[in-house]
């Protein structure tokens, strides 16, 4: 008879910053993965860039603000630095 017990590590998190930046924390500085982990990783990193994204937008919106041509733009029109 054996007794057998699964332990989970996690190797990489990715997460949404305050500042609505990705942040990736690994294992360790250099990690390599199986292809498998590495579709994890990357669609999880995909998801939150899409996260931050819709943050940033909705950030914007409630100071009144849009992007025109790469710039920030307030509802009257002027560039905001």
């Amino acid at each position: 008879m054996a007794i057998r017990e699964s332990i989970v590590i996690d190797i990489a998190e990715v997460q949404v910053t305050d500042e609505c930046q990705v942040e990736l924390r690994q294992e360790k500085k250099r990690t390599t993965y199986s292809s498998e982990q590495a579709r994890d990783l990357a669609l999880e990193l995909v998801e939150a860039a899409e996260a931050a994204d819709r943050a940033i937008a909705e950030d914007m919106a409630e100071r009144g603000l849009r992007m025109v041509h790469g710039m920030v733009v307030a509802e009257g029109g002027e560039v905001v630095l």
